[in-house]
């Protein structure tokens, strides 16, 4: 199977997703096949470009890269899916903390 194989999208006749090895080999080479620089392909994922990198060169990937990057390189997502995602980030809502006293700055000793 080649690289360009696992990017086709899934049709109805097939039973199993794509089931490839996801090695910093494989990343690297779809990388060069598709002409993306390190910054352009990582940066989907959430990954800086020197992160990528030591990826690449064989550093272990967390978990939740990983898990994009399968989906990614099964079809499952698309590069509108992951920008829409990342567009939408809400900051976080956190209530806040008075301390009625205001001697110390934690409160109350």
């Amino acid at each position: 199977m080649s690289i360009a194989d696992i990017r086709q999208p899934q049709t109805e006749e097939s039973v199993r997703p794509v089931r490839a090895e996801i090695n910093s080999a494989f990343i690297q080479a779809y990388r060069k096949q598709v002409k993306e620089s390190q910054k352009t392909f990582w940066a989907r994922f959430g990954v800086t470009q020197s992160r990528g990198s030591r990826f690449e060169l064989g550093a272990n990937i967390p978990k939740p890269v990983m898990i994009l990057l399968r989906l990614y390189f099964e079809a499952r997502i698309s590069d509108e899916d992951i920008s829409s995602v990342s567009q939408k980030r809400m900051p976080a809502l956190r209530p806040a903390r008075v301390n009625p006293d205001q001697s110390t700055p934690f409160g109350s000793p």
